[in-house]
């Protein structure tokens, strides 16, 4: 839009101000099912004399649409299949803002281009009877469907929010320690159900989740490439929020160019439209925009890097290691906590293979040879058990290491011819 028609457009627009709202928690979909061990927090209590706060409800023009969406959902064939999954679907068709904006001349408003992408889980309509999923807890009856969640998850996506519905399960044989009743439920998406589910099925799953919130697994992925190539957390993350401001801004530009459009014929009747509210607004009619901070995002990464600590140190001991370098590094350790006032750790050392691939990285103390000799020991043994080659060649900064390096590989010795030290001078006879 030009300057001058953006102006006048504020003639058709209300003072509408969104109210703001200083609570930032995500959305609690799952209240009263069991805890998921993998993303409950530290904090998280099942005390009911100290219950978490619950999450403001969702605004009207996404609860409209989710009641839609589940409503759709619960007519099932004989089969026990919703629509949507007899069409090979997981994803709801979401109208495109266009035509959003085609459909509603008379009553239209920014709400109308809010079109929310909605997908379904419900791993247990996609089983057999025979196949049941396994309770986590008994690990023998099969978990069944006790009805839909009363909200849907949040998860970020590169450049919008998409929202999961799930569905509680319950198991017909475990008692709540409470009630002394078969009342024990999980949510459809809880970690422990999704690793019970054929590892197809659980690999529709788009998302990681955490205590209230979650994200597009394509989207961490795409963050651990970028971590990866040298790009820090905070950069992520502002990258992640310019791209979902962009999008809202794109629906912004095309609401006002509608407006643009029938000027003459609004003013004539005297019509007024709203306003479009700021992205965050978190009043009835905002559009409730959520990024992740990058402390979030950097507390995801750590969890990530945890879970699968035991498969990257497998996949490490794999690594050949017949060319080494050997160095330490003290850029790292200057960010490591310390303790009343003292650094833990001084260096990070590490050992590198012909490849240019970590076969060593340890924190260390100090550069004494006590420090890391147990690893260089495990990696020694690591190469006899699958078969590599000793190592035939270490490059070293200090030649204070061969000998200790000669006694962990005593490969290094193999076809080496030592160097006598001040073999040019003649030797020296003594009368």
């Amino acid at each position: 839009l030009e300057e001058e028609d953006a102006n006048d457009l504020t003639e058709l627009l209300d003072d509408g101000l969104g109210a703001n709202d200083d609570d930032e928690s995500g959305n609690q979909s799952d209240e009263g099912d069991e805890s998921d061990p993998e993303t409950a927090r530290p904090d998280d209590s099942t005390d009911t004399s100290n219950p978490r706060p619950r999450s403001r409800p969702l605004p009207p023009w996404l609860k409209s649409q989710f009641d839609v969406k589940v409503k759709a959902s619960a007519q099932r064939d004989t089969d026990g299949l919703p629509a949507l999954y007899r069409e090979h679907r997981f994803w709801f068709s979401v109208e495109d803002p266009y035509f959003s904006l085609r459909s509603s001349i008379e009553s239209l408003t920014p709400q109308n281009l809010y079109q929310a992408q909605f997908f379904l889980w419900d791993p247990a309509a996609l089983l057999s009877s025979s196949d049941r999923i396994k309770c986590p807890r008994c690990n023998f009856s099969g978990l069944m469907r006790d009805g839909s969640l009363a909200r849907p998850r949040r998860c970020i996506d590169l450049d919008h929010t998409f929202w999961t519905i799930g569905y509680r399960y319950r198991c017909p044989t475990c008692t709540n320690p409470r009630s002394k009743k078969t009342t024990v439920t999980l949510c459809s998406w809880d970690s422990r159900v999704i690793r019970n589910l054929p590892r197809a099925l659980a690999a529709c799953f788009p998302a990681m989740l955490t205590s209230r919130s979650g994200i597009s697994e394509s989207v961490f992925m795409f963050m651990r490439s970028c971590f990866q190539s040298g790009m820090g957390a905070k950069q992520f993350s502002d990258a992640l929020r310019v791209r979902h401001l962009e999008n809202y801004d794109k629906l912004h530009l095309q609401y006002l160019s509608k407006l643009a459009r029938g000027k003459g014929i609004y003013e004539f009747r005297g019509k007024r439209f709203p306003r479009f509210l700021a992205f965050e607004d978190t009043s009835t009619d905002g559009y409730h925009g959520f990024t992740p901070s990058s402390q979030w995002l950097r507390d995801l990464f750590d969890k990530f890097i945890d879970d699968h600590r035991l498969d990257f140190d497998q996949a490490i001991a794999l690594l050949t290691a017949r060319i080494c370098a050997i160095y330490h590094s003290f850029k790292l350790a200057k960010h490591i906590a310390k303790v009343n006032g003292e650094q833990v750790f001084i260096a990070l050392l590490t050992i590198t293979n012909e490849k240019g691939e970590i076969r060593v990285c340890n924190l260390v103390a100090t550069k004494s040879h006590s420090q890391f000799e147990l690893s260089l020991d495990r990696m020694r043994e690591s190469l006899e058990r699958y078969g590599h080659d000793q190592p035939e060649i270490f490059y070293t900064d200090n030649m204070a290491d061969k000998d200790f390096l000669e006694r962990c590989f005593p490969s290094l010795r193999e076809s080496v011819i030592s160097v006598e030290k001040y073999a040019h001078l003649p030797p020296l006879d003594l009368p």
